[in-house]
């Protein structure tokens, strides 16, 4: 069985040795650069890459990926198609050779988000088809791009022992054309629900609001469009769009198509907090604070994972005066909160505690 691993690379120096050392396993590495004028090339080669320098134009990621494909020697049976920003966690191939079967024509294997290569804690863990046969796929869109099977029948099989870290690198150059790409992409295929998501994704990054409310709109339209996660998420995007009375009216359209999303509680619960809506400010949190577990998808939001549904939770409990549950969430909110939460946080608890105290007193 022999492996490759692939890429793309456009002034990748800053990552090049990290990639190339977590895929030293492997018996092809190959990338092709598509115009550095930095050291990436060089420093690829030091470390045993082989590289191979391309022009794709005009520039589309489908196009120079599956040109990178088809530099992959014939003799290979698997490839691992993984960003220079990425990089594998060790033992992979073992893990990989126990998963894949003389039928198998790709793997699942898990992603896992991080801030920065020493941080230990992940932002988001989903899982993504990057190992794939030989033969038989191409990428497909000019950005966002999807790996496609032109066989009869796709076979994969799932590894979430095999990890591959993202570190993401948010100065890219090629960032800045993902918004006329996705744009081209929803032009060259109306119907793919996912690239209007992304596409209205976009033009709300770039503040362009309008375009994004009408993208999210057509989006939720589409017959393909079907996953209630992602539905959700347009609809939390929609939420935030919309400054009038339609920003609860998403909302809780949100909250009735994926419920178990702790995500929606907690956009509900900060619309309620600013509402003074102490009872149903109540409600939000107890639904937010009981789901206890992530999706898996990419679209999980690390945030709301953290102290701040309990936050809003004891505060409702103590306008509410339930007092035992202001302090116990306040208590939890304490012990997750970042540094410059806990004076207040503090501050809080001990508000609660005095006015549980009186009430006692009183009784």
């Amino acid at each position: 069985m022999k492996v490759a691993v692939y890429s793309i690379a456009l002034n990748e120096g800053a990552h090049a040795e990290r990639w190339a050392n977590s895929a030293a396993d492997a018996d092809y590495r190959i990338v092709a650069d598509t115009g550095s004028t930095d050291d990436t090339v060089e420093r690829l080669t030091q470390a045993g890459v082989t590289v191979f320098r391309i022009g794709i134009r005009p520039w589309r990621f489908d196009d120079a990926r599956n040109a990178a494909m088809a530099l992959i020697p014939s003799d290979t049976d698997i490839c691992l198609t993984m960003d220079m920003d990425e990089y594998l966690a060790p033992d992979w191939r073992p893990k990989l050779e126990a998963t894949w079967t003389p039928e198998t024509t790709a793997v699942w294997c898990r992603k896992v988000l991080k801030y920065s290569v020493e941080d230990t804690a992940a932002l988001s863990s989903f899982s993504v088809k990057n190992f794939h046969g030989r033969w038989g796929y191409r990428f497909k869109r000019p950005v966002h791009e999807a790996l496609s099977y032109a066989g009869e029948s796709e076979v994969t099989r799932d590894c979430a022992d095999i990890v591959i870290y993202h570190v993401q690198d948010h100065d890219k150059s090629t960032r800045k054309q993902y918004l006329p790409l996705m744009a081209l992409a929803q032009k060259e295929d109306p119907n793919d629900a996912q690239i209007c998501f992304w596409l209205g994704r976009e033009y709300m990054w770039a503040n362009q609001n309008d375009q994004a409310i009408g993208m999210f709109e057509k989006y939720l339209a589409l017959p393909s469009s079907t996953w209630p996660e992602e539905r959700s998420e347009a609809m939390r995007y929609l939420a935030r769009l919309n400054r009038d009375e339609k920003k609860m009216y998403w909302l809780d359209r949100a909250r009735v198509e994926a419920p178990h999303r702790r995500e929606i509680w907690l956009d509900i619960a900060e619309e309620l907090h600013g509402q003074g809506d102490w009872a149903n400010l109540f409600w939000a949190c107890v639904n937010g604070i009981e789901k206890t577990r992530r999706t898996g998808s990419y679209l999980d939001d690390g945030h709301c994972w953290g102290f701040r549904l309990y936050d809003l939770g004891a505060v409702a409990a103590w306008r509410l005066n339930v007092l035992d549950r202001a302090m116990e969430w306040g208590e939890k909110a304490l012990a997750l909160a970042p540094a410059e939460q806990q004076a207040r946080l503090r501050s809080n608890l001990e508000v609660f505690a005095n006015q549980r105290a009186t009430m006692e007193v009183e009784k």
